[in-house]
């Protein structure tokens, strides 16, 4: 039986002192394929308030399971915060890189 697959939804959870500075960056930064930043997202969250807040309200935005996300931070604290709340967490010291993404993806097929 083949598993059915469900489309992958991208989140920012971002904390700042500078929300709307930090959208702007966002709006201004343009990928390879020629898309804003901001339009590779299907939910932004940037605030002044801690990760675990962010992925509360995306949990209630989404009512995707917490178990069902996963997390790349390049902050341990916010990795290990974050993980209390059953999100899968991928520690990216370096930033995001493709072998995260595929650590990911590895760790939702075995689940």
């Amino acid at each position: 039986m083949k598993r059915e697959e469900k489309p992958i939804l991208a989140a920012v959870a971002s904390r700042t002192d500078e929300p709307r500075w930090a959208q702007k960056c966002m709006e201004w930064l343009i990928a390879s394929d020629g898309k804003t930043l901001v339009s590779c997202f299907d939910h932004i969250i940037i605030r002044c308030t801690d990760k675990c807040q962010h992925f509360r309200k995306l949990h209630r935005m989404t009512g995707i399971p917490y178990e069902n996300m996963c997390f790349f931070d390049n902050e341990q604290w916010n990795i290990h915060s974050v993980a209390q709340l059953g999100v899968k967490c991928i520690y990216t010291p370096e930033g995001m890189t493709r072998e995260a993404w595929i650590e990911a993806l590895e760790m939702f097929r075995m689940s």
